[in-house]
């Protein structure tokens, strides 16, 4: 007998822990008073497992309700009493926003997992509608939760005397017109609402209209009335931030932001200023490609620090695969002379034997080769590149933007929204402030000097790469295409996206006229040699896509975490009183 109430104990605590954490049960208990005052008890029931509802609940009740007419009324709560299972029970209430949040439980006792049931004792007046043939009470009955309530019910006592007119009951979102639910109204006039399945963050609404002149109406039960600034404050606010914002743009932009004029560009018949591949492509793209690792290894080997050899393995079935693989190997130390990102690649390349080959597999050593190779060429050109951004212009409007949501916060909470000269203008302010600001990030930014420089010269090397400028160049009498001049070149060609050309350009001038074309091979390349026009791009290609992959880290699978929410929502299903949230702490 007592291993099996031991396993029987065993069983209830594995149900225990398997049960879903929810509300089961919300019931609503509305007295109404002839003096217009409801007295409501409210009976939920929950099970608790510690992860929404760790000390207690808590029960958000709307401090406004909205008339028939959409205005907005003011109201408030009189907690009389508040147990658990039965018992008194420590509580306590705060104001927070537009809602009296009550806190059921203590800060420092957590919830043992299983079955509760709250019951909150309140008064609250002004909840009564007032109409010329009847009066009416419009009640939310359950606060909003994120999870199904699987009942969800109301029992409406009016006041001696009173008779319902008509009733009616609605569930789902705020504005919903849908009824899947049910009203019965007894012999002594009470009313009955009930819902089941109620799905999560929807709300059960009743309505009921009864007897006029039995509930006093109080003459504070008026429509709030707004003054000038509540009406129109928000227009005025909003012109004001926008001719700010616009005045703002206006002068930082023609003192900072607009260009200097462009260096008159001229035909370069050589590096720049004596900069590496990777420099000019850097300072004339304006950001790092892996392309500039290739053009640096072919500089490298056209100066005889490297040789490239091109290896072709067979594999797959019968050798009709072929992969292609470049050898790398060092002819000579690097030396202080070379630029900063070239001694990295050969110091990392190079660091533990005087060859290597390159698959196209991960490769840690390439890896971090490409890292510091990056990180070299942005701390040299950095301050270059990033001359003129006038990021600290920025501030302005982001702190003007804030202002202006703080400013907005305080018109939304009083409901001011619901005229439509303040809900256009915030819309319009929102889109024009957003528009304007995208505008000016763009115009304030101004490049610098140097970089207009550079960027010139670039443009001028670029006019003697290309075919198309033949023409222009003869009256700055360029010299001579010689597989030297090309060679050299050939590396800031890559770096330009313009090796295609440059072998077209070498082709036609140097090739065509040659005797034997076919006999010339670079002397620090050793593979298979198309022509001159398909070389450099080939080797980019290949070279590059090798160099890509072995720096890449093959993706590994892994299980996404979870997450979970364990807040409530808020919000009305219907029109009148009540409803608000109802959660856990």
């Amino acid at each position: 007998m007592r291993i099996l109430l031991s396993w029987l104990l065993f069983f209830s605590s594995l149900v225990l822990v398997a049960q879903e954490e929810k509300i089961t049960s919300f019931h609503s208990d509305i007295t109404v008073a002839e003096s217009g005052s409801l007295t409501v008890r409210e009976t939920i029931q929950i099970y608790a497992a510690g992860d929404i509802f760790k000390r207690g609940i808590t029960r958000v009740l709307p401090l406004t309700r909205r008339d028939i007419d959409n205005n907005r009324i003011g109201v408030d709560y009189i907690i009389r009493e508040v147990l658990v299972d039965g018992k008194p029970v420590n509580y306590f209430t705060e104001k927070e926003g537009g809602d009296l949040v009550v806190y059921v439980g203590e800060r420092d006792r957590y919830l043992s997992p299983g079955n509760y049931r709250y019951e909150i004792l309140y008064e609250t007046a002004g909840q009564i509608g007032f109409f010329d043939d009847y009066d009416e009470l419009s009640w939310n009955v359950n606060g909003l939760s994120g999870k199904t309530m699987d009942s969800v019910g109301a029992v409406v006592r009016l006041p001696a005397g009173a008779d319902v007119i008509s009733s009616h009951c609605y569930t789902g979102r705020q504005g919903s017109g849908d009824s899947n639910c049910t009203t019965e109204t007894d012999e002594v006039g009470t009313l009955v609402v009930q819902a089941n399945n109620l799905p999560s963050n929807e709300m059960l609404t009743l309505s009921v209209s009864f007897t006029k002149g039995i509930v006093t109406q109080p003459p504070e039960q008026l429509p709030r009335t707004f003054t000038w600034f509540e009406r129109k404050g928000l227009v005025l606010l909003s012109s004001l931030f926008l001719v700010f914002l616009f005045a703002y743009y206006i002068y930082t932009w023609r003192r900072y932001g607009v260009d200097p004029p462009k260096p008159v560009v001229i035909p370069q018949f050589s590096p720049p200023d004596g900069l590496s591949p990777a420099s000019v492509g850097m300072l004339y793209k304006g950001h790092y490609l892996d392309d500039f690792v290739t053009a640096s290894i072919v500089n490298l080997s056209v100066k005889g620090f490297i040789r490239i050899d091109e290896v072709v393995e067979k594999g797959g079935l019968f050798g009709l695969r072929s992969d292609k693989r470049y050898a790398l190997a060092r002819l000579k130390e690097a030396d202080d002379k070379l630029p900063a990102e070239e001694q990295i690649v050969m110091r990392s390349l190079f660091r533990k034997t005087g060859s290597v080959t390159l698959t196209g597999k991960y490769d840690e050593t390439i890896a971090m080769m490409m890292s510091d190779y990056h990180k070299s060429l942005k701390k040299q050109h950095g301050s270059v590149l990033n001359e003129g951004r006038n990021l600290k212009f920025h501030l302005v409007p982001w702190l003007a933007f804030i202002a202006y949501f703080i400013v907005m916060v305080r018109f939304v909470t009083d409901d001011l929204l619901q005229f439509t000269a303040n809900r256009n203008a915030l819309v319009a302010t929102l889109l024009l402030g957003l528009v304007s600001y995208l505008l000016y990030a763009w115009l304030i930014v101004r490049p610098g000097e140097r970089k207009l420089h550079y960027r010139s010269a670039v443009e001028g090397l670029k006019m003697y790469l290309d075919v198309a400028e033949e023409k222009q160049l003869q009256f700055f009498n360029p010299p001579e295409v010689t597989p030297a001049l090309f060679e050299q070149l050939l590396p800031y060609a890559i770096a330009l996206d313009m090796e295609k050309v440059w072998g077209d350009k070498f082709e036609k001038a140097f090739l065509s006229s040659a005797l034997e074309p076919e006999s010339y091979r670079p002397a620090w390349y050793g593979g298979r040699y198309v022509n001159a026009a398909l070389f450099g791009h080939a080797l980019n290609s290949t070279l590059s896509n090798t160099l890509s992959h072995a720096a890449m880290q093959p993706q590994s699978s892994s299980g996404g975490g979870k997450w979970s929410s364990g807040s409530f929502g808020g919000g009305f299903s219907g029109m009148g009183g009540g409803g608000g949230r109802v959660g856990g702490w």
